[in-house]
């Protein structure tokens, strides 16, 4: 069957777009709009020229389309994902462009202006255009593509129903930050991005990387890349992703059985990187700041062959700063990945590469005094060796198919294999302070070798009976890691007679010797059906999960493994009240193995947590302001803890209870403003322990806008603001140490030609002092001082 995509002249001005697959040797002829348009298909479209949009709308379904060239030229498409008949393919493209699809009297396609609205024509001066252009964030081009061209707003998520379904329709709490609100802010890290979600808080840790708390649970929240797992002793490669190389985080919220099996009751971190593009751009970025911190990075896309069908993306980066704020050596970075995608009618299939080399440095902390409170401010020199850090290599190897079988069933498969390297050297505080200003630092070093190997495939079948749209998933997940440790075969301290004086530790240099490895496996079945029928949203799974590990430590004799299995349903209902207005409830049930013994023999239960959720989602002024809140309890069972009778074993208790309120709202208030914002309050009791105290603030929140002006005068000009917020919160289990409520004030200064583009980043203005949260007295991580970052870019 070959695809013919060519402009037809008729007798009329009219110009005709046809994408017809030769009909005769089938013998069914195609004689209306209705008959072309009934069977629905994925399209993953980001936003461009409305004219090419449209031809790849009518290339892909078939469909015979008439309009006037002047009508569309010069005019930008929305982004059109998500699964959708032709004609409702082509009225998502026309969002916003004062267009509008009807059918003639003779069956056919035609497009005609909206009725009192205007559009955007060649006739239109520069300075209208620059106007028009300023309404949404000035980001570079490979931002904009990357975050769909619809500014702050995310459409959908990529992976958490594995159905492409919009979030306005998931009835599920799931944050997104998408490209465009990273380059605006300047974000270098994942704990940058994570401020703008609600629910989450970043906890630094005291070998150079941060672990995540989700809606109270402090238990590290995986970090995923593109839906698949990856492992670390420290932290996963996705967690260190640069930002170059990331087009959105999503955070689902809650137990996510479906997308990442034996996940902590608070929900996930999904990283999704850059993917190929049809359209072709390049992209140099060069960046200089604080700490004589400086990046360079390249990222290009487009297709290679002439029908666009073999498309690639190449992203590399590298950067350096002499030292942080602390005075610890500085981080040096450096990412390269490499992708191709083979993308038909019928067949899309990418395969990726990822190599990743990270130092990073101990991060800027404060220690507690023994007599309770801590060292107030800023400490300007390293507690330890200036070159403590914590180091990752990383190579990851990924491939994904989506094979359409029929019109209707489609088969994919996402693989991926990873290993990682990880290395961390140095001194960490192993007390508070004395009377005296005395420290006692213990030495840590050790390298652990993961390997990951992680495979997903499922069937999708679509159908539509009697106004009741149907997705199926059957599907089979499975992940096999495999760990080897090293660590120096005897522990040291040192003691610093006082910390505000002169400090000389010398490097940690005892060789490595193994200690421990291992295994696991896990293997997930499951079934997951999404109805819609009129204003009714129903999405429902049932997962079981099989978990296998085993370990082997020196010394000890080898462990004859543990096998546990769970089930985890989940159900969520959304009803469209209004247009604007959707309300939704869920409840999800999740597990984490548990893998310590009883007395007397055998495992604990897993770990069983149970989530109950309700909230509503706004979609306003005309889909381009979101709003969405959402009210959870969450608690969980088969909490593990020492056995107080029996030495070296455990038992079972109750466990801990989670509830909160999550509001957040991102988008276009008006032309030229942007927001994203999010509010939460978290309240986690735990019954196994009711007087240890909450290492958590209550109430978190952040806001940030951006502003283009629009005046002639001002064109390519912009400003950002934005308050980073949480209250006061208890530093360990006893109530003698309280950090008070932190207020980050942040500042960007933006200007954009047509290929190129500066943002002056102001992080922490005011100078705060900047406390996180932290288990320890030993330990309280502090955030930077004032930081300044010019970041350029060039287009072409």
């Amino acid at each position: 069957m070959k695809l013919i995509s060519h402009s037809v002249n008729w007798s009329s001005p009219k110009v005709i777009v046809v994408a017809l697959a030769t009909m005769t040797s089938l013998s069914v002829p195609v004689t209306s709009a209705y008959a072309q348009s009934a069977a629905a298909q994925s399209y993953h479209l980001p936003s461009g020229p409305l004219d090419q949009t449209l031809l790849r709308i009518a290339q892909q379904s078939g469909l015979l389309i008439s309009y006037e060239p002047a009508l569309v030229k010069s005019l930008q498409s929305a982004p059109v994902e998500g699964n959708f008949t032709a004609p409702e393919a082509i009225k998502k493209a026309l969002s916003n462009t004062g267009l509008e699809l009807v059918a003639t009297p003779s069956g056919k396609w035609t497009l005609r202006p909206v009725a009192g609205a205007s559009t955007t024509s060649t006739t239109e001066t520069p300075a209208h255009k620059a106007i028009a252009d300023a309404e949404l964030p000035l980001i570079s081009v490979a931002a904009t593509a990357d975050s769909g061209g619809t500014g702050f707003v995310a459409e959908s998520s990529a992976t958490f129903s594995r159905t492409d379904t919009p979030l306005s329709e998931t009835p599920k709490s799931v944050s997104v930050i998408n490209a465009a609100v990273i380059q605006s802010q300047s974000a270098q890290t994942l704990s940058d991005v994570l401020r703008n979600a609600s629910g989450v808080v970043a906890r630094p840790g005291p070998y150079g990387v941060p672990s995540f708390a989700i809606r109270g649970y402090v238990g590290n929240a995986p970090v995923m890349s593109d839906g698949l797992s990856s492992y670390g002793s420290a932290a996963s490669p996705a967690a260190l992703t640069p930002t170059i190389a990331i087009a959105g985080v999503e955070v689902v919220k809650g137990p996510s059985a479906i997308m990442a099996a034996d996940a902590p009751p608070g929900g996930v971190v999904n990283v999704i990187k850059k993917a190929p593009q049809v359209e072709p751009f390049h992209e140099v970025q060069v960046a200089y700041g604080s700490n004589s911190f400086s990046q360079v990075a390249f990222d290009s896309t487009g297709a290679i062959d002439e029908d666009k069908r073999l498309r690639y993306r190449f992203v590399v980066s590298a950067d350096k700063s002499s030292e942080n704020f602390m005075g610890y050596d500085g981080g040096r970075h450096f990412y390269i990945a490499p992708t191709l995608q083979w993308k038909d009618r019928s067949t899309d299939l990418t395969l990726g590469y990822a190599h990743t080399v990270t130092r990073e440095p101990f991060p800027q902390y404060t220690v507690g005094y023994a007599r309770g409170g801590y060292v107030d401010g800023y400490v300007e020199h390293p507690l330890g060796n200036r070159g403590d850090h914590f180091s990752m290599t990383a190579d990851e190897l990924t491939a994904k198919l989506e094979q359409k079988l029929s019109d209707n069933l489609t088969f994919v498969s996402k693989n991926g294999y990873t290993s990682t390297t990880q290395g961390q050297d140095g001194w960490a505080a192993a007390s508070t302070v004395t009377n005296s200003n005395a420290l006692t630092l213990l030495g840590f070093k050790s390298s652990a070798n993961y390997y990951t190997a992680n495979s997903q495939n499922y069937l999708r079948l679509k159908s539509d009976l009697a106004g009741v749209k149907s997705t199926t998933l059957v599907g089979v997940d499975y992940s096999y890691m495999h760990y080897v440790q090293y660590d120096r075969n005897s522990s040291s301290t040192t003691t610093i007679p006082d910390i505000f004086g002169t400090i000389n530790v010398a490097p940690i240099s005892s060789p490595l010797t193994y200690q421990f490895g291992g295994q696991t496996q896990r293997v997930g079945s499951y079934l997951q059906e999404q109805l819609i029928y009129s204003n009714l949203t129903v999405l429902a799974s049932i997962r079981r999960d099989s978990y296998l590990s085993s370990t082997n430590i020196v010394g000890r004799a080898p462990s004859g493994g543990m096998h546990q299995t769970a089930y985890s349903p989940s159900l969520g209902l959304m009803y469209q009240l209004t247009p604007e207005i959707a309300p939704y409830v869920n409840w999800n049930k999740g597990f984490q193995p548990n893998n310590v013994t009883a007395y007397g023999g055998g495992l604990l239960a897993p770990k069983q947590s149970e989530q109950f959720e309700a909230g509503v989602k706004f979609n306003l002024m005309d889909d381009k302001l979101e709003l969405t809140t959402a009210l959870y309890h969450i608690d969980y069972t088969n909490q593990s803890i020492s056995d107080p009778v029996h030495r070296g074993f455990y038992i079972s208790t109750g466990g801990a209870v989670s509830q909160g309120l999550e509001v957040e709202l991102k988008g276009q208030i008006m032309p030229g403003l942007n927001v994203i914002a999010q509010y939460a309050y978290n309240n986690y009791v735990q019954d196994y322990a009711p007087t240890v105290k909450v290492n958590l603030p209550h109430h978190t929140g952040s806001i940030w806008t951006t502003y283009n002006f629009r005046s002639p005068a001002l064109q390519g000009f912009g400003v950002g603001m934005g308050v980073f917020m949480s209250s006061g919160q208890d530093v360990g289990s006893t109530g003698n140490y309280h950090v008070p409520g932190q207020t980050e004030t942040d500042l960007g200064l933006f200007y954009k030609m047509e290929k190129y583009s500066l943002n002056l980043s102001v992080k922490n203005l005011f100078n705060h002092k900047l406390y996180s949260s932290s288990t320890s007295a030993s330990f309280i991580p502090m955030g930077p001082e004032r930081t300044l970052m010019l970041t350029g870019t060039y287009d072409f």
